[in-house]
C-alpha cells in the first residue's frame, strides 16, 4: 500500500473502526484496486502494535461491506473497489468539504493525527445518531421498489428487508415500515424497545383500476404473483369489481396460460412481462404509496430525529 495505516490509541474511536475507515478510503480513492492483497492479520497487527483479533475484526467488517474477501492462497483480497468508486460521488463531495476543514484545523496548530482522531470521532458519533429505517415486505422485488420510493419521499436511506429472510434480533432499527397486510406479523417479531413499527397504505395505481374496470365480466383472468398472499389479495380486489372468473396461476407454462384471456402480473417484476409478451394479454398491477401514509411516515421520522437530538420537532409550515 502506498500510504501506511495509522491508528491512535488515545482516540475514542475503536481501533478496528479506524482501520476500516482508512482502508475504505484507500479503496474508494483508487489507492487499492480489485485483486490487491492486504497484509495478513498477523502482519497488520504487528506493524500497528495492536491485538491480532482487532485486525481480524476490521477485516470482518470490510468483508461484510463487500469490499474484501478471503482467498485460501492470497489471503485477504480487495474485491469491491470498482463498485465502491462507481457510487462514491457523494464521498468526493464530502472530501472537498473536509479538505477545507482539515486545513483550518492544521492552521489552529493541531497535528495530522489529532485532526484524524477528531474527524473519525465526530463521524462515528454522527453515524450512531443516524436513524435506521427499514421496510419489510414478503418478496424482494416489492421490498426494494417501495424502499426506494420511501427513501425518495422521506429523504432518508430505507433498507429493504424480506419476511423470513433476516434475523429480527440483528436489525437494530429505529423505525420499521411495512404494509397493513403484514403489520401483525412484523409486530410479533422480536425487536428492541426503541423500535417503532408503522404501517403504510399501498394502493393500486389509478391506471390499474381503469384497466381492470374495462375487463368484460365473462373473461378468464389469471393472476401470477410471487406469493400466494399477494395473489389472493389481488383476486379479492377483482372479485369486488364483479370479475368472478379469476384463477391464480403459479407459472408461465403453456398449460398454465391455456384458456386465459389476460394475466395480471406485478409491475415490480419487469422480466415476467418480457416472458409473457406476445403470448397473452397482460395487465401490470401497479401500486403507489398513499400520500397520507407518506406524510404520516415523514412525521414519525421527524419525531425520531428530534428525539435523538433532544429537541421537540415541529413540521415546517407550507408557504
Amino acid at each position: 500500500m502506498k500510504s501506511s495505516i495509522q491508528v491512535s490509541q488515545n482516540s475514542d474511536v475503536p481501533i478496528y473502526r479506524q482501520i476500516v475507515a482508512q482502508l475504505t478510503y484507500m479503496i474508494e480513492t483508487g489507492e487499492l484496486n480489485d485483486g490487491d492483497r492486504l497484509p495478513s492479520t498477523r502482519l497488520l497487527a504487528d506493524n500497528l502494535h495492536i491485538n491480532r483479533n482487532t485486525a481480524a475484526h476490521a477485516y470482518a467488517e470490510l468483508r461484510e461491506r463487500g469490499l474484501v474477501e478471503s482467498r485460501s492462497r492470497s489471503g485477504m483480497v480487495v474485491i469491491g473497489a470498482e463498485q465502491a468508486r462507481n457510487t462514491s460521488s457523494a464521498r468526493e463531495q464530502a472530501r472537498a468539504v473536509l479538505a477545507v476543514a482539515v486545513v483550518e484545523c492544521l492552521g489552529l496548530g493541531l497535528s495530522a493525527e489529532e485532526v484524524f482522531s477528531q474527524v473519525v470521532s465526530l463521524a462515528v458519533q454522527a453515524q450512531d445518531e443516524l436513524l435506521r429505517v427499514c421496510f419489510v415486505e414478503c418478496n424482494a422485488e416489492r421490498s426494494k421498489y417501495f424502499s426506494d420510493e420511501l427513501s425518495r419521499h422521506l429523504r432518508i436511506a430505507v433498507t429493504p428487508l424480506v419476511l423470513g429472510e433476516f434475523d429480527p434480533a440483528e436489525q437494530d432499527a429505529d423505525l420499521i415500515l411495512t404494509t397493513f397486510f403484514h403489520l401483525a406479523e412484523v409486530r410479533k417479531m422480536p425487536r428492541t424497545s426503541k423500535t417503532e413499527v408503522v404501517a403504510i397504505v399501498v394502493a393500486p395505481h389509478v391506471q390499474t383500476l381503469v384497466q381492470i374496470a374495462q375487463v368484460p365480466k365473462d373473461r378468464r383472468v389469471g393472476i401470477w404473483y410471487a406469493t400466494d398472499d399477494q395473489a389472493t389479495s389481488v383476486r379479492d380486489s377483482l372479485t369486488q369489481c364483479g370479475i368472478k372468473n379469476v384463477q391464480i396461476i403459479t407459472g408461465d407454462s403453456d398449460d398454465q396460460l391455456a384458456g386465459m384471456d389476460l394475466v395480471i402480473i406485478p409491475s415490480e417484476i419487469p422480466e415476467l412481462k418480457t416472458r409473457l409478451a406476445g403470448r397473452v394479454r397482460i395487465i401490470e398491477f401497479g401500486n403507489v404509496l398513499d400520500e397520507a401514509s407518506i406524510r404520516m411516515a415523514s412525521a414519525v421520522v421527524g419525531d425520531l430525529r428530534a428525539a435523538k437530538a433532544g429537541k421537540p420537532w415541529r413540521p415546517a409550515l407550507s408557504p
